[in-house]
């Protein structure tokens, strides 16, 4: 095979047998098309090399192949398009210190045990068993005085949304 008349007569011939699942695997006529004019022009070299013994069959699995990949890049891209859909805004540099200065606030309220181990868990991101040995108490306790300080922080929250 050679020349453009026998890319014409390949795509005459094969065009219709390639779209077709092409279009069942990505359900989206366009993008069967374009995956089908890239199998096309990727094979192209290889078949005018002779290096492909059945064109059909070699066309079909790159189709195939391709369709695979493409299905990839639309779920990335989508993805990405959610993530970029629902992460909140930055917040400015402002916004970040008058959060410290409230988070402060709220601890300031729990009783001192409580705000050991939020400090030591959620601040210094020690695990139970560690804020235990720290402050040494059994792990129970830390998780008791964690869950309390997490209900009373909520609470501190809530009054100053209310406000």
């Amino acid at each position: 095979m050679a020349g453009s008349d026998a890319l014409e007569g390949l795509v005459r011939f094969y065009h219709r047998r390639l779209v077709a699942p092409a279009y069942a695997l990505c359900e989206n006529r366009s993008d069967a098309e374009d995956i089908v004019a890239d199998a096309y022009v990727r094979t192209w070299p290889r078949l005018v090399r002779g290096q492909v013994y059945d064109p059909a069959a070699y066309l079909r699995r790159a189709v195939v192949n391709d369709t695979a990949s493409w299905r990839r890049h639309r779920f990335v891209v989508r993805r990405e398009q959610l993530r970029r859909r629902v992460a909140p805004a930055p917040d400015t540099p402002e916004d970040q210190v008058a959060g410290q200065d409230e988070l402060w606030k709220a601890l300031q309220t729990l009783p001192l045990g409580q705000r050991q181990v939020v400090v030591l868990r959620f601040i210094e991101d020690l695990s139970e068993a560690d804020t235990a040995g720290l402050l040494d108490i059994p792990a129970g306790t830390v998780k008791s005085r964690t869950a309390r300080a997490l209900v009373a922080l909520r609470q501190v929250v809530r009054e100053e949304e209310d406000v």
